[in-house]
């Protein structure tokens, strides 16, 4: 009788049938249906349900085993819902005489579950990581973007600490405002952490932390919503990198300018004073050393304009591949027979728009670093190949920039570089050598720059360096050959009896070129700028053989100058000389034009001789 009483006091469902599905019983949780002496898939719900309760009751008399799982059914009111049914053999003598069928209604637990489960799938389909923890910081919910971002699959992630399994990384302060913000009635908190992968990797996260509470304000859970932020960071690092090297190059450029002009007036009258000596005399000793410290300014001058971008180009189509290979005949020598030398090339031509000279220096500074990255000996690779850089490339590589590119890599057994040194590789005068300007990868930033490219270093401490060189490459093979600056013979005729106009704004070196050209025998006119270099030649156009004119000069510059004299007289000759080239002078466009001819600042009294000569007496 009490099992019976606890039977009929049940909300569940219980039912006792015989082994061939018929009812034999039933409380009062279906009390209104005629039930006694009716099979049991008649309340089922399906077309198969007789084929699945006959072969539920099958199973449990076979395993004399007690049996639960899920199946539709109807409700008393004729409605479907889903019920969780365990089914229990009684057992008669050793035999299965009929069986209990337990049914619980879980309509509203499985429709809970469904949306749950809803969620998650939607959760899953969101491309940025969301978790869920309790309140003690244990994960219980972790989505595929999580799995991707981080490498650990759901059953890896739950269960465990979150902070210990990422490895969380805090700010100063950040730990304890987000704590305080969650404690707050609003319960939310957004800000930055450091998380790791599976891998170790870091990544900077941008994260929406929300803590749930019950109506009691008890915390439940905790949900986070991250957004990889690492990509943004590199981009924003990049450009912060981007403007300092402009602000140095800006500076750098302007004192290599000033620079130059006074180096010129070094090197020029030390030379004019040493000439004059008689020989023997210990003065001469000493200004020999002037000029050779000059010398030595003037190098040091080169590559900070070389960085600043502002040095005079004179491109021509040419392929890298066969540069770098030319280059190779003596790069041996310069890294000496300890160092293993390999080079990797495209089987097809990799045509680039670039000046020889200038490519050749980013590779003999490129491959000096190497040996100097490699005390004990190693392994160079030079590697020159085409690369096509998309915009997916790009997306994943902010130091690039779309485009067709001949890539240039530069790779060493060496030492390597931390990340900080890294980050400062290419600005002037920083180095790690006791020896040395600092202006090595300085000077190969800015004639990559210049030639439109860009310069991109991959390297660890140990696990030596690759600079990868990316310069645009280009379907024009034709070749325009120009004289490089100060490369004019220094010997024979160097005198003349020509009138030559000297335009130079700078008065020291002004009166150098003067004094220099009149003790040659030449006639010379002198103006401070522009303007008075037209007016000048207006005025004498018919007697003037030839105009030395500095590049970079206040009011009309060089370019200005020079179109207002040809309008006076178009076969005028005319020498540019400068060691600065701003984009607004097109000086390269002029100099492969062929009709202008250059010295670069700063030169010696002799290389100025022999430039004046030669640029008259062309034809």
């Amino acid at each position: 009788m009490l099992w019976r009483a606890l039977v009929e006091a049940s909300p569940d469902i219980v039912l006792v049938i015989d082994p061939d599905g018929t009812v034999a019983f039933c409380n009062q949780s279906f009390a209104g249906k005629v039930v006694v002496g009716r099979k049991l898939w008649t309340f089922a719900v399906g077309e198969d349900a007789q084929q699945r309760i006959e072969e539920r009751i099958r199973e449990v008399v076979a395993t004399r085993k007690a049996l639960r799982y899920e199946h539709p059914g109807y409700r008393e009111d004729g409605t479907t819902g889903w019920y969780e049914v365990r089914a229990i053999p009684i057992m008669v003598e050793g035999e299965v005489g009929q069986l209990i069928w337990s049914s619980q209604d879980i309509s509203e637990r499985r429709g809970a579950l469904e949306k749950l489960a809803f969620h998650a799938e939607v959760l899953d389909q969101v491309s940025q990581p969301v978790i869920a923890s309790t309140p003690d910081g244990k994960l219980i919910y972790w989505n595929e973007a999580a799995e991707r971002t981080f490498g650990y699959a759901a059953s890896e992630a739950v269960g465990r600490s979150g902070s210990q399994l990422l490895r969380t990384i805090y700010a100063p302060g950040t730990y304890d405002e987000m704590v305080a913000a969650l404690r707050s009635p609003r319960s939310a908190w957004q800000g930055e952490m450091t998380l790791h992968t599976k891998n170790g990797e870091p990544v900077a996260i941008e994260a929406s932390v929300r803590l749930v509470r019950d109506e009691k304000g008890t915390p439940l859970h905790g949900i986070t919503v991250m957004q990889d932020a690492t990509l943004r960071k590199r981009m924003e690092e990049q450009l912060r990198q981007s403007q300092k090297m402009e602000a140095i190059g800006l500076l750098a450029g302007g004192v290599a300018h000033d620079f130059n002009n006074l180096l010129a007036v070094i090197l020029g009258f030390s030379e004019l004073a040493a000439r004059k000596l008689p020989a023997g005399h210990p003065v001469a000793g000493q200004l020999t050393e002037v000029f050779d410290a000059a010398r030595r300014g003037a190098e040091l001058t080169r590559k900070l304009l070389a960085f600043s971008r502002k040095q005079i180009m004179q491109p021509r189509a040419l392929d890298a591949c066969a540069a770098v290979e030319d280059f190779t005949r003596m790069v041996q020598r310069i890294v000496g027979e300890d160092v293993e030398l390999a080079v990797e090339r495209a089987s097809d031509a990799v045509v680039v728009r670039a000046d020889a000279v200038q490519l050749e220096q980013v590779l003999l500074n490129l491959c000096t670093n190497a040996r100097q990255a490699m005390p004990d000996g190693g392994k160079l690779r030079l590697r020159i190949r085409a690369v096509d850089l998309d915009a997916s490339f790009v997306a994943h590589h902010p130091w690039a920039r779309v485009g067709t590119y001949a890539e240039i890599e530069v790779t060493d057994s060496g030492v390597g570089m931390d990340e900080a040194t890294r980050l400062r590789a290419f600005e002037p005068f920083f180095t790690t050598k006791r020896e040395g300007t600092g202006l090595g990868l300085a000077t190969v930033y800015g004639i990559v720059q210049q030639h439109g490219g860009f310069v991109h270093v991959q390297s660890a401490p140990g696990a030596g360096t690759t600079v990868g060189v990316y310069l645009p490459r280009t379907d024009d093979l034709s070749s325009t050959r120009t004289p490089r600056g100060n490369g004019v013979p220094v010997h024979g005729k160097t005198t003349g009896h020509e009138v030559v106009l000297v335009a130079e704004d700078e008065p020291s070196l002004r009166s150098l070129v003067t004094m220099t050209l009149s003790e040659l025998g030449y006639r010379v006119i002198a103006a401070a700028d522009g303007e008075e270099a037209v007016q000048r030649f207006t005025e004498r156009s018919g007697e003037i053989a030839l105009v030395l004119l500095d590049v970079v000069m206040p009011g009309l510059d060089a370019r200005q100058t020079y179109e207002r004299i040809l309008a006076v007289r178009p076969d005028a000759r005319v020498l540019f000389t400068t060691g600065y080239a701003p984009a607004s002078t097109r000086l390269a466009q002029l100099l492969q034009s062929g009709r202008v001819s250059l010295i670069e600042k700063p030169f010696t009294p002799q290389a100025l001789a022999a430039r004046v000569r030669s640029t008259i007496d062309a034809r």
